[in-house]
């Protein structure tokens, strides 16, 4: 549901997503002509023309570059720009996608960030163009070029204050993201290191200073993948929503079983989280555990204290959310089809337990989005599941509802990046979607 306010802020997802309705980036994608997807920089080469002329690393920190890049010949346009780049020369094998351009020849910019300070890494521009004769799209690729990111703390940083390169706002570009009013819409308000793995959390301050979004990131399969965003409410002590994907080959169940304990996150205050659980309600998962069984480091994440609110545990946490999760990860697509999704919760009441404000509804929601071979959304159906907080008889199909009805009733506009054409028709469903 897009809600007139709500627009100049969407509007920096789409900056940020920068794809249109390509193709999910976590989610391996073959694409014709090439491995495309997961950043292996295997299509095949055009010979003859357009010409792609990789450009000069600019703007270096410690934590990120500019690349200034450009092509000419391109006589149906570029469907796809970016940049491959790794930190060996014969292995680029992370990337960034931009929107696609009809124009026969310019230039694109793609910001590289997240990198590690001190470190050459080697990059290339590309541009994917439609090969009539051989009825397939392929990539043509510019010189491979190479800069050093700067020591630690000499321009960008942790907290992103030294310049607007460290900007972690593609993470807030994935589809299952709702619409957020950022404070800063230049950077994020700061990333550190994971209590697991190697990989970095980024943290927003919005417009409303009770809350603060995280986004949570763990790398597998050499690849970076984001685990899960979540909103977290300082007078709440919790999550009020947290979006995340569901796809079986890009977050497989490698049975993992549950790996951690329930521990302070490292992007929040340690002040607005929740520590323990009251008399008969449980420490209610956002991102089920057996959501996330990729690796220890993606499943132990699942177990920080911003994923997860007091919720009643007999005949609802444990019986029938227990079997909506269950049905959510048995369903997850594989292929051209994604499934994205937000949990949430409301305080329709003023109920408390232990000092702590308790959820009166448990939500989720759920988007299902089809792409083509070209990695264009092509189609969506959605529907929702709304509880109160207390023990339930019967199946989950007695919370059925729509996504716009749950919108209404939160104040969030969810979905934001998914293409209006599509979005709406999938909020005001209320059929399951499988």
């Amino acid at each position: 549901m897009k809600k007139s306010f709500l627009l100049a802020i969407a509007a920096v997802f789409v900056l940020a997503c920068s794809s249109g309705s390509k193709a999910d980036p976590d989610i391996p994608f073959i694409k014709p002509g090439g491995q495309g997807g997961q950043g292996s920089g295997q299509g095949q080469q055009e010979t003859t023309t357009p010409k792609v002329t990789t450009g000069q690393a600019a703007d270096i920190t410690s934590v990120g570059a500019l690349i200034e890049s450009s092509y000419s010949g391109a006589s149906q346009g570029a469907y796809d720009r970016g940049v491959y780049y790794g930190t060996k020369a014969d292995a680029l094998d992370r990337s960034i996608a931009l929107s696609s351009s009809k124009a026969r020849e310019g230039s694109f910019r793609t910001q590289l960030s997240s990198l590690e300070p001190e470190t050459q890494y080697f990059y290339k521009a590309y541009i994917t163009v439609w090969d009539e004769p051989g009825k397939k799209y392929v990539d043509v690729y510019g010189e491979v070029k190479s800069f050093t990111t700067k020591e630690a703390g000499n321009g960008g940083g942790q907290g992103g204050g030294g310049g607007t390169t460290v900007t972690g706002l593609q993470y807030l570009g994935g589809y299952e993201i709702p619409a957020i009013a950022l404070q800063n819409t230049q950077s994020c308000s700061g990333s550190g290191n994971e209590t697991y793995g190697n990989t970095k959390w980024y943290n927003y301050t919005t417009t409303n200073s009770n809350q603060m979004v995280v986004t949570h990131t763990y790398a597998y399969n050499s690849k970076q993948y984001r685990n899960y965003t979540c909103l977290v409410d300082k007078t709440k002590k919790a999550p009020l929503w947290s979006a995340f994907v569901m796809h079986k080959d890009a977050y497989p169940d490698n049975n993992m079983g549950r790996t951690g304990s329930w521990t302070v996150d490292p992007g929040i205050p340690a002040s607005w989280q929740q520590e323990s659980s009251g008399s008969g309600y449980s420490r209610g998962h956002f991102v089920a555990s057996n959501y996330r069984q990729a690796n220890s480091d993606a499943n132990k994440q699942t177990f920080y204290n911003t994923n997860q609110a007091l919720q009643e545990q007999n005949g609802f946490n444990g019986t029938l959310w227990a079997k909506l999760e269950q049905d959510v990860v048995s369903h997850a697509p594989t292929g051209r089809d994604t499934l994205y999704v937000v949990v949430g919760i409301l305080y329709e009441n003023s109920k408390t337990i232990g000092g702590v404000p308790c959820p009166s509804h448990f939500y989720k929601c759920l988007m299902k989005c089809s792409f083509n071979e070209a990695g264009t959304m092509t189609a969506a159906k959605g529907c929702a599941y709304l509880f109160t907080n207390e023990a339930h008889s019967g199946s989950y199909s007695q919370g059925l509802t729509s996504i716009d009805a749950i919108e209404q009733r939160s104040g969030w506009d969810f979905f934001v990046n998914v293409p209006s054409a599509l979005q709406d028709t999938a909020e005001a469903q209320s059929s399951e979607i499988w």
